[in-house]
């Protein structure tokens, strides 16, 4: 009698929810009812292993709305603080790179309070501390070489997708708005593919960083047809990359894969030059006029970012302590009391941005973040023995690097899915260094 209970109990849970989602998509579009049915999943997933969160965070990162992965990020970092808030947890990694992190917090925190605005800040301010505590998350479940290894391949599968629907798009062409290449350099561009970001540089931006990360797969990789996959894979994400032919990714591209050379295997330093330069002999014509007009000063794009260099200037001089208030909207508020005729979101620089935003003491301690974070990395998994988590640390710094070298020429620290993708690797590196610390104490 006892176990017929129990079984009975055990029946009325699953038949309350049959019940509900047979009456939600009685009265949903089809459309809305998976989507509803697959949130559903990844939520109750989520509750039973926060690993399963992460993986499906970085899965669906591309492909849904910036509230919605927002809203996404700060259920799973509360699902993580429920789950651990009476266990004796330490959520920092325990490394020297926590303290510019949390200084960086703290900074972004003082400059979202005295901004110009302090209600258009805090959009930037909510996107970026959420994406610091995804990061934490990461680094407190990602505790293995088997869960690392998820964890990159999942994000190297979703770049894929995003690649695939790129490829798809320069087949079946897309509009392409004015302001995106200047015609008279370049009359012969007909398409520039930006997938599922809205804009070629983004989409070059979120490239550069996983190309890196699927090389490094491909590289470690022992059994061939894992091998043949990722060298797919990074063939299907670096030809995308070219079809955005966004110049600063080509730049942040070349620079990612010199340092992977350099932090992975330094004997093909010597091989980069001749592959380069045959890899331009195939290239088409369209692309080479292209790649010819990066410094030319008679292209339209370059003028208009030097135009908006010099004004940046003119706000950092003026706000050079403390800047205008954190994120893309004091910024452009006080660009436009500095020419009216000529509006922007942004510097088209990560680093004027950043002092024009938070003044010369924001750019000092995001550079020591950066300096802090290769410093640790390079020293302590860079000279390791265990060959996997040396490729993959060079595979992610490389990533960063492309990124970082990208943001010369770009505010590459400005859309969300970049932001979080950016902490998302930064989270990768600090993942790294707790596997390898606690590989060491077990051996």
């Amino acid at each position: 009698m006892v176990v017929e209970r129990i079984e009975k109990k055990e029946l009325i849970l699953p038949i309350i929810f049959g019940i509900l989602f047979s009456f939600i998509y009685y009265k949903l579009p089809l459309k809305y009812f998976i989507f509803l049915l697959l949130g559903a999943i990844g939520i109750i997933l989520t509750f039973y292993d926060v690993r399963i969160g992460t993986y499906i965070g970085v899965l669906i990162l591309p492909f849904i709305p910036d509230m919605l992965n927002l809203i996404y990020f700060i259920f799973l970092i509360g699902i993580y603080i429920c789950k651990n808030l009476f266990k004796e947890t330490n959520p920092l990694t325990k490394d020297p790179v926590d303290i510019p992190i949390i200084m960086y917090a703290i900074l972004i925190l003082i400059s979202t309070i005295t901004s110009i605005d302090p209600s258009g800040s805090f959009r930037d301010l909510a996107i970026h501390l959420t994406s610091i505590g995804f990061v934490f998350v990461i680094v407190n479940n990602i505790k293995t070489k088997e869960d690392f290894n998820k964890f990159v391949t999942l994000l190297v599968i979703a770049a894929t997708l995003v690649a695939l629907y790129g490829l798809y798009q320069y087949k079946v062409g897309v509009e392409m708005e004015d302001k995106w290449v200047d015609v008279s350099s370049n009359p012969d561009v007909k398409a520039r593919v930006y997938s599922v970001f809205g804009n070629p540089n983004v989409l070059a931006e979120y490239l550069i960083m996983i190309i890196p990360i699927s090389l490094s797969l491909f590289w470690y990789s022992k059994k061939i047809h894992k091998k043949g996959i990722f060298l797919i894979t990074s063939l299907i994400l670096t030809i995308v990359l070219v079809l955005t032919l966004s110049r600063g990714g080509w730049i942040g591209f070349a620079f990612g894969i010199f340092m992977f050379v350099l932090l992975v295997e330094k004997k093909l330093l010597l091989g980069i030059i001749p592959i380069a330069l045959l890899g331009l002999y195939f290239l088409p014509q369209n692309i080479i006029n292209r790649i010819l007009t990066i410094g030319s000063l008679k292209d339209s794009s370059n003028a208009y970012r030097i135009r908006l260099w010099k004004i940046t200037l003119e706000i950092i001089r003026d706000n050079w302590l403390i800047g205008v208030g954190f994120g893309y909207i004091p910024f452009k508020a006080t660009f436009e009391t500095y020419i009216r005729t000529m509006p922007a979101y942004h510097s088209h620089n990560t680093y004027l941005q950043t002092m024009a935003e938070m003044g010369v003491l924001g750019l000092i301690v995001f550079i020591i973040f950066i300096f802090v974070l290769y410093k640790y990395a390079i020293k302590r998994l860079m000279k390791t023995e265990d060959k996997y988590i040396k490729t993959m640390a060079g595979g992610v710094l490389a990533g960063l690097s492309a990124l970082l070298a990208h943001g010369a020429v770009e505010s590459v620290l400005y859309l969300p899915k970049i932001i979080i993708t950016f902490w998302t690797l930064v989270a990768l590196i600090l993942a790294l260094m707790r596997i390898s610390n606690e590989s060491k104490e077990i051996s």
